[in-house]
C-alpha cells in the first residue's frame, strides 16, 4: 500500500483528494522500514498523525500544535497512543530544543509567512544530517491574508537558493484552493523539501 493509498483512505488533504503531495513524498522520503524520528508542525484533526503512524510503524511520530489535541486519542478520532502529540509552538526555540534531533520535519502549521520562516530557522538545526525538512502549502505566499513578514516564504527560500542551499519543489495543478480563496485564480498546491546538513 502506498503512502497516498493510506492518506486517501484517511481523507488526509496531503493525498490526491486535494494537494496530492504524497507520491512525491514517497519518492523523496525513507522507505517504510524507517526507524527514525518524524516531527509534524500542526496536528489539526490528527489525520496526518494516523497516516504517518501507519506508513512508518517502527518510527517515532511526534506532532506539535499550539492547542491541546489530547481529545484526538479518543475513539472518535483514533490517533494511536504511540503517537506523541504535544502542545508546543514550533517558532519558539525554548519549546523545540528539548525535543532533540529529528530525521523528518514537516511544517503544516499556520502557513503564515513569519511562522514558516521562523520555524525553519528554529528547527532546521534540529534536523539530522541526511534528514529532510518540508514546508507545505507554499501557495499561501501569494495570498495577502498570510503575508505578515517582510518577504513571502517563497521569496525567503529563493534567497536561500541564491546562497547555494539545495531544495526540491513540487507543484500540483488543481482548482481546489480557489474554492476557499475565490478571489485568487490559478493557484497550485506547492511544497518544498530541503535536505539537512546545509548552512542556511
Amino acid at each position: 500500500m502506498t503512502l497516498n493509498d493510506i492518506g486517501f483512505r484517511l481523507n488526509a488533504d496531503k493525498s490526491s483528494r486535494f494537494h496530492n503531495y504524497l507520491d512525491f513524498y514517497e519518492e523523496m522520503l525513507p522507505g517504510r522500514d524507517f526507524t527514525g524520528r518524524l516531527l509534524e508542525i500542526g496536528i489539526m484533526d490528527g489525520l496526518s498523525m494516523r497516516m504517518w503512524r501507519e506508513y512508518y510503524p517502527h518510527a517515532e511520530i511526534v506532532g506539535i500544535d499550539i492547542y491541546n489535541k489530547d481529545h484526538l486519542y479518543n475513539s472518535d478520532w483514533n490517533v494511536p497512543e504511540s503517537v506523541k502529540m504535544l502542545e508546543l509552538d514550533g517558532t519558539k526555540k525554548e519549546h523545540m530544543a528539548p525535543l532533540g534531533m529529528f530525521d523528518i520535519i514537516i511544517d503544516d502549521g499556520s502557513h503564515y509567512m513569519r511562522d514558516q520562516q521562523k520555524s525553519l530557522k528554529v528547527l532546521y538545526p534540529q534536523l539530522n544530517p541526511g534528514g529532510l525538512y518540508i514546508i507545505e502549502d507554499l501557495w499561501t505566499s501569494y495570498i495577502k491574508y498570510y503575508q505578515n513578514a517582510k518577504q513571502t516564504t517563497l521569496e525567503f527560500l529563493k534567497g536561500l537558493e541564491a546562497k547555494g542551499v539545495k531544495m526540491t519543489y513540487f507543484r500540483h495543478k488543481h482548482d481546489g484552493i480557489q474554492t476557499v480563496f475565490p478571489e485568487y485564480k490559478g493557484l497550485d498546491s506547492e511544497t518544498v523539501i530541503i535536505p539537512g546538513g546545509q548552512k542556511l
